[in-house]
């Protein structure tokens, strides 16, 4: 046991593969493979991500991120071998948390003081004051013949629009399809940051949608919601259309402040669409 066992949160997907939570809303998803296992993304990074991940896979592992935002890439700094989309990855390899946008450079000291003024604490040994999130080295994500790990192999899918390289991970093996920020809190989309595209948001959303009703696979985890299986996956259809609507400004909208600044709020059923306010509504 490491002494940061009981600051993540473990369960089981499918035979070989794990999720794991930190903070009750950040999500990591592990899959186990004989020669190999991959890690997908790394949540904020407070931590001993490596030490649990080893508790429960004992071959090499492998981190894939989904991209490059700040929740995703915390604890990568801890392993040795990381990959990421070639869009995603600056020259020199190295990436940070301002690797992609400078807007993201507040929000781990923003994410400390209100988990702290919430009431909750941080593991101990860990200083909130002190914690950051450290540069790491990243190589390009193969982008064929998919990633080996033994008994299964997975596949990597390029569905950019959250953010300009974000990348899916379909299992073929256990039919999951690991979608990262693809659909954000609460089912709805993030269209808001620097790098966002609505126009490839939508290409994205249509290939997944495709990917679905080819029968490729029957559960869509993603970073920030439960799994979506059976007739969840329809979600995917009410936002391809909602989002289509967006675009050619036949929705009506909200201005609302976030994190982030100004931005545009829809909604679509339940789940509500943040753009940036340069989307016309």
């Amino acid at each position: 046991m490491n002494a940061t066992d009981d600051w993540y949160d473990v369960s089981q997907l499918t035979e070989g593969s794990y999720d794991i939570d930190e903070c009750t809303k950040y999500g990591m998803h592990l899959v186990e493979g004989t020669d190999r296992s991959v890690l997908i993304d790394t949540g904020v990074g407070v931590g001993d991500l490596r030490g649990l991940v080893t508790e429960l896979v004992d071959t090499p592992v492998t981190v894939v991120l989904t991209h490059t935002h700040w929740d995703h890439i915390g604890a990568a700094s801890q392993f040795e071998e990381v990959l990421v989309s070639p869009i995603e990855r600056p020259p020199d390899g190295r990436i940070a948390v301002d690797s992609i946008s400078d807007e993201f450079t507040h929000r781990p000291g923003e994410f400390a003081r209100q988990w702290t003024a919430e009431g909750n604490a941080f593991p101990d040994g860990v200083d909130p004051d002190e914690y950051a999130i450290e540069p790491f080295e990243a190589s390009p994500v193969p982008t064929a013949g998919g990633l080996s790990l033994g008994d299964r192999s997975l596949e990597v899918h390029h569905l950019p629009g959250h953010s300009p390289g974000h990348l899916g991970v379909l299992d073929p093996k256990t039919r999951v399809f690991y979608g990262g920020d693809i659909v954000h809190v609460d089912r709805g989309l993030y269209v808001l940051f620097e790098g966002c595209s609505l126009d490839d948001y939508l290409e994205s959303l249509a290939t997944l949608r495709d990917l679905r009703d080819d029968g490729v696979f029957d559960v869509l985890v993603t970073s920030h919601n439960e799994p979506l299986a059976g007739a969840e996956l329809s979600v995917l259809d009410e936002l391809l259309e909602g989002l289509r609507e967006i675009a050619d400004g036949e929705r009506d909208y909200e201005v609302v402040e976030t994190t982030w600044g100004r931005a545009h709020s829809y909604h679509i059923g339940t789940s509500e669409v943040l753009t940036k306010t340069t989307v016309r509504g």
